[in-house]
């Protein structure tokens, strides 16, 4: 009996990754949102005496601490990822907002959100990035 070949998968383009990064963002913020652990465990007991131990309260905080980290990038990253939609559905998707240059492809590949093109992305982080303190000088130390 003779098989059929499966037919070689299409690469996937732009809109498609944008939409399936959307969603993968999401399904990652839901997770978060029902594997909270001060959501599941009391914090003190019927005599209002504490019900775990001080460290365990401690880990507690930092995992509430990263899980808010977590969610704060997921959810600025959704929120490129709309604005990459936005660009699609106008025609502009791969065209850098800087130098109105084309995006290379593989940029697009790895940050489906990019907006802009390296260069300009560099410029611009430069442009965002707070000065260094006064006498600092980065990499060395001042004697």
């Amino acid at each position: 009996m003779r098989r059929n070949p499966t037919k070689p998968r299409a690469k996937p383009t732009g809109a498609m990754r944008v939409v399936a990064e959307r969603r993968a963002i999401e399904a990652r913020l839901a997770a978060l949102d029902g594997e909270s652990p001060l959501r599941e465990r009391g914090r003190y007991s019927a005599d209002n005496t504490p019900s775990v131990e001080f460290a365990e309260i401690a880990n507690e905080i930092v995992a509430k601490e990263l899980e808010f980290a977590s969610r704060e990038v997921l959810a600025r990253r959704l929120k490129e990822l709309g604005r990459a939609q936005e660009r699609i559905r106008q025609g502009t998707y791969g065209i850098c907002e800087g130098c109105g240059r084309p995006i290379p492809r593989r940029r697009l590949e790895v940050l489906p959100e990019a907006a802009l093109c390296v260069p300009c992305a560099e410029q611009n982080e430069q442009r965002t990035r707070p000065a260094p303190a006064a006498g600092h000088v980065y990499g060395s130390f001042r004697r």
